[in-house]
């Protein structure tokens, strides 16, 4: 399916499978990465990411592993000069994940027939967010777009699509424009798996 979404979206997108014991390689990286920057490297290389090696506060809140949100507000709050009180309700809107021991990402086809992903994320151009939201309105699918710009690959679009299993679409945040690779005509979209099933019916030739 990872193909077929390409085709449409363009070569940004990722399978991604939450806890999945594979049969065949994957790499884990041995230094720490941001979530984004993982999801980046996972558009052609598949990658495992665990508590050993997500090194962002913000991803690390998202997933599960960390929970102190007191203490992430301060550290987002000195990055971009926001009040901590800001951070701490956009923060309030952000789904935690639940017990999360890794995250596959990258899965190709031959580890798709092994593991069915869970969502995809997606890098798209503007020009296809269009005719993506006119197919999610014949499914009655309505996406969600966070008003607020922080965690935007690890937290408002994996974790809350992940979560929710809701279509999730971020314009992306310093952070991830930084580290993830986002281009700057290109916005993010995470899919659940069942989402982008029906989804594709209506992109058939």
């Amino acid at each position: 399916m990872t193909d077929k979404l390409k085709q449409i979206f363009g070569p940004k997108c990722t399978a991604i499978n939450v806890n999945g014991e594979l049969t065949k390689f994957i790499n884990v990286p041995t230094r720490q990465m941001k979530l984004c920057e993982a999801v980046n490297y996972s558009f052609k290389v598949p990658i495992m990411l665990n508590t050993n090696n997500l090194g962002c506060p913000g991803a690390r809140r998202s997933i599960g592993f960390d929970s102190n949100d007191k203490k992430l507000a301060k550290e987002i709050s000195e990055e971009n000069n926001l009040s901590v009180k800001f951070i701490r309700t956009a923060l309030q809107g952000i789904p935690v994940m639940n017990d999360i021991s890794h995250i596959n990402l990258g899965l190709p086809k031959c580890l798709e027939n092994d593991l069915q992903p869970d969502l995809y994320i997606m890098y798209v151009q503007p020009f296809r967010i269009t005719d993506l939201m006119h197919n999610l309105a014949k499914i009655a699918v309505k996406p969600l777009i966070p008003p607020y710009f922080l965690l935007s690959v690890c937290g408002n679009v994996f974790a809350n699509c992940y979560t929710n299993q809701v279509v999730s679409i971020s314009f992306g945040c310093p952070e991830s424009r930084k580290y993830g690779g986002i281009g700057k005509n290109e916005i993010v979209v995470g899919l659940p798996f069942r989402v982008a099933e029906n989804l594709l019916s209506y992109y058939d030739d």
